[in-house]
């Protein structure tokens, strides 16, 4: 570990060869460190049956009171990976600086795949950030190669969520909204 404080308050006098490449090497280092995320703001699940996932949490887990809504009626005239509509049915709970949202396939959609694909299990994770839409859709591109999970955008193409697609590196499916 180096003494940061002692190399800092020494400006001005000459580095030794090894201070400078101390130097250097910390400077790369936190150069390319990476987006900073801390707690978990929302986690999403995908459920075959809502009702019955919500009952549940309510009367077995103790979570709750749910929120139940169609997502229909918001996304109907929002772009879905390049398509318009999100076919699900959502359930909310909003705790103390969290939330949890169950996800019910309505119709086609990447809801269904995963449910048909994964079953019914953790689908998405949202963390606090203030790193931009554009630095973490930018950043799991680059570290996966493959563009974003799920793109939705306003009627004029303008971002509204993503989820940044590190399912292969991470195991995370995360979730980014533009006005962050």
């Amino acid at each position: 570990m180096w003494n940061l404080s002692k190399l800092r308050n020494n400006v001005g006098r000459q580095c030794t060869e090894g201070e400078s490449l101390r130097i250097h090497e910390w400077r790369r280092k936190e150069k390319n460190m990476g987006l900073k995320f801390g707690k978990v703001l929302h986690l999403g699940i995908v459920v075959r049956d809502l009702e019955k996932a919500v009952k549940i949490y309510e009367e077995e887990l103790g979570i709750g009171p749910w929120k139940i809504e169609s997502a229909s009626p918001f996304f109907d005239d929002k772009l879905v990976n390049d398509g318009v509509g999100l076919n699900i049915r959502t359930a909310i709970f909003r705790g103390d600086g969290y939330e949890i949202e169950l996800c019910t396939p309505t119709g086609p959609g990447v809801f269904k795949d995963w449910l048909d694909q994964h079953g019914p299990s953790l689908h998405h994770v949202k963390l606090e950030s203030d790193a931009t839409y554009e630095d973490v859709t930018g950043m799991a591109e680059r570290v996966s190669g493959r563009k974003t999970y799920l793109d939705v955008r306003w009627a004029d193409g303008k971002p509204l969520v993503a989820y940044a697609d590190l399912l292969e590196e991470t195991g995370l499916l995360l979730e980014i909204g533009a006005d962050q």
